[in-house]
This record gives structure tokens, sequence and C-alpha cells, in this order.
């Protein structure tokens, strides 16, 4: 039979998913890696109201604490839209991979600090440096910069299996070890704004107005078409779902700001000494807004969820895989509301722990892909010295 339209000229490739006997969901090989691994551990009673390294917030005792009963680090699961997935928290040191390379030299164009000479921002063109210059009237000249020399490997961690089988990943730079101490020894493809604007809630949005990009979506976008989208790759790279929660606008007077997203009321518990448990989900919530939402995409940026679940906490020091220490240059965003306080918009992002700042200040963007392979891991064993292979299939 041939389709509507086709002349009997084209090929279409299909993959499907084969059930067994017992009606049990075929299995990716590259899963099955990961689960014989790491044995999948027990959810422990209201272990998100501390990080994964047990620390917690209680400012009756003088500020951070440590309950060593709920140091959790492994492989658990939690439930997304596409079935069980499986997701790595804590110091975990086993979810490294290495998949794809830079085709060409890769450059940015840098702002760096008066008498310093510390980066400011970074961007991926210069229309969108001088865009930025534009709105901040002490920003420095856009000056070109290397990120990436041609036939750099990109490295990435394992955020989860996906409950439809496919690896989620977050960049980790041109090594498994980055040092972060500039921007082409980090993990993050650039430093720049979320959005230009922070006077409206709508500016917390990874869209916003039914669709208009944010300033870093842009900025993504840009570096995936520029690296992996053209390369062959990029068949291997989904249109995953992506996330940007803006439902459950509210009154946030119990976190004193003014108003607040249901992000807040998810993730950000150690705030208020544990008022009610952090619960942080795979799923996202639909909205009425018209900013943020559900997204099928190449590439976009992690959710403050999936930091929860890998072992991060509002306002606590943790020590998960994703916690980048105290180094400025580290600090990265993540793609999920928070609120807006008299007006100034602020999305969730990541330090040395969960927090929230302005949308028009510049931070790491550091891009999060979802793979599927029919091949597995080509070789590795996960770790630092010795990554999992992703080969081009």
């Amino acid at each position: 039979m041939i389709p509507q339209g086709d002349g009997g000229g084209l090929t279409f490739s299909v993959r499907i998913n084969v059930y067994g006997l017992a009606g049990e969901k075929y299995v990716p090989e590259t899963t099955k890696t990961l689960l014989a691994a790491n044995p999948v551990q027990e959810e422990k009673t209201d272990m998100f109201n501390y990080a994964s390294n047990g620390s917690y917030v209680d400012m009756n005792a003088g500020g951070q604490q440590t309950n060593p009963e709920y140091i959790t680090n492994g492989l658990y699961s939690a439930e997304d839209e596409d079935g069980v997935s499986y997701y790595f928290r804590g110091n975990v040191e086993n979810n490294n991979v290495q998949f794809g390379e830079y085709l060409e030299d890769y450059y940015v164009y840098v702002m760096r600090g008066v008498g310093d000479g510390a980066i400011f921002a970074a961007f991926h063109d210069l229309a969108s440096c001088e865009e930025y210059k534009k709105s901040d009237s002490l920003a420095s000249e856009c000056l070109q910069e290397k990120l990436a020399s041609k036939g750099d490997k990109m490295y990435w961690k394992i955020v989860r299996v996906n409950g439809d089988g496919s690896l989620r990943l977050i960049y980790n730079g041109t090594s498994s070890s980055p040092s972060n101490s500039e921007l082409a020894s980090s993990f993050s493809v650039g430093y720049v704004p979320y959005n230009l604007k922070d006077n409206e809630p709508k500016y917390t949005g990874y869209t916003y107005d039914n669709g208009t990009d944010s300033f870093i979506k842009r900025e993504v976008d840009t570096w995936y078409q520029n690296t992996l989208g053209k390369s062959n790759y990029d068949r291997m790279v989904t249109s995953g779902r992506f996330c940007s929660d803006s439902s459950g606008y509210q009154d946030g007077s119990a976190f004193g700001v003014s108003n607040v997203f249901a992000s807040m009321v998810r993730l950000g518990q150690s705030m208020t000494n544990f008022a009610s448990p952090n619960a942080p989900t795979l799923k996202c919530p639909a909205t009425s807004e018209s900013y943020g939402g559900s997204y099928r995409l190449k590439a976009g940026l992690i959710t403050a969820d999936e930091l929860a679940l890998a072992g991060e906490s509002c306002g606590v020091v943790g020590n998960s895989y994703l916690n980048p220490g105290d180094n400025d240059l580290a600090w990265y965003w993540s793609m999920t509301p928070a609120f807006s306080f008299f007006d100034d918009a602020s999305v969730w992002n990541e330090k040395d722990f969960l927090n929230r700042y302005n949308v028009n200040n510049p931070y790491g963007a550091r891009p999060v892909i979802n793979v599927t392979t029919d091949n597995g891991f080509a070789s590795g064993d996960g770790s630092v010295e010795n990554p999992y292979i992703l080969d081009v299939e």
C-alpha cells in the first residue's frame, strides 16, 4: 500500500516495540546494561526533603544539618508519560557517555568583565551578543573565542532511561571531567540570560506568547543545529519530551514572594521546614498559560524536578553528579519557572544547590538530549576513565 501523496519513491523506517508472551515491553540493550550494573534502589519515605548526601535545612538548629539515614546513591525508578523511568541519584560515577563530536572548530562570542577578565556572558552568534549588549549598559565588547576544536569528542551524563527506552543525556563538555575554569573546559555551551526581560511572569517560559522562543532556547537550538544537527548522530537524537512547567501560578506569601508556580510547592518545602513533602515529578503538568508547557524537541534543558530527583535540594548544599560545586562559571539554568517577585520573573537553576534567579542574569546553558539506539553501548563501563561509547548507527 502506497501512502497518500507518495509516488512510490520514498523509503520509510519504522521502530517497533516488541512485547513478549507475558506482555513485557522490549528492553533496549543500553537499559539492560545499566540495570545490570545498577540494582534499582527502593525509594525512602520523604527522601526528597533531603539532598542525596542526607543534608537538609533546619532553621531552628542553625541552618544546614545532615541525616545519615537519608544518604541516597544509585538508580531509582519513577513513572513518566511513557512508562517506567530509571533515574540516577546521588554521587554516582558510572553514568558517563561519549556521544558525538565537533565537526569543525566552534566559536562563541564572549563578554568578559572589566579588570578581572572573567567571563560575563557567551553567545552563539554575534547578533545575540549585540542584542544582549543593548539590554545591559554595563556589558563589554563581544569577542570571538573558541569553544571547541574540530574532532573534540562530546561527553554527557546519563540523567535517566526514559519510559520509552531512550536515554536522557545532559552535556558534560569535551571531557568526562570538566574543570569549569573556562568556558572551553566547562560543561556549558554558552553563558546566557534565560530571557532579556523579567518584568512579567511569561518570561519564565521556555517559550512565551504562544510560541515565541526564549533567549536561551534560541541559543540551545543554534548550538544543536550547528553541531549534532549537521552530523549523522542527529538521526539517533529523538524529538523527546521536555517540560517548562508554568502550571499552578498562585499566591506565594508562604514562601516570602508574591506569586509562585507549582514547582515551588513541589520542590521548595526545604525552605519551610518540611511543611509538606517535596514531590518531584517526571510528568509535565497541564498549564493554561500562554507560556511554558510541554514540548517535543531535539535539545532542551534539564528540569528542576530532574535536579531534585538526582539529589539536589532547594537551598541545601549537595553533592550529586549534577552538582558543580561553588564555581560561578558552572552555574547553569533549568527550564522550570519558579516565581514572580514584584514582577521579577525567576527560573530554577543549579550551582552548589538548587536555587532560583531572575531570568535576565547570564548563566550556563547545558543542553539535554534524548538518544535512541538499537545496538547498545559499543564499549565502556560508564566511569570517568572509561565512559560508555554510543557509536553512530
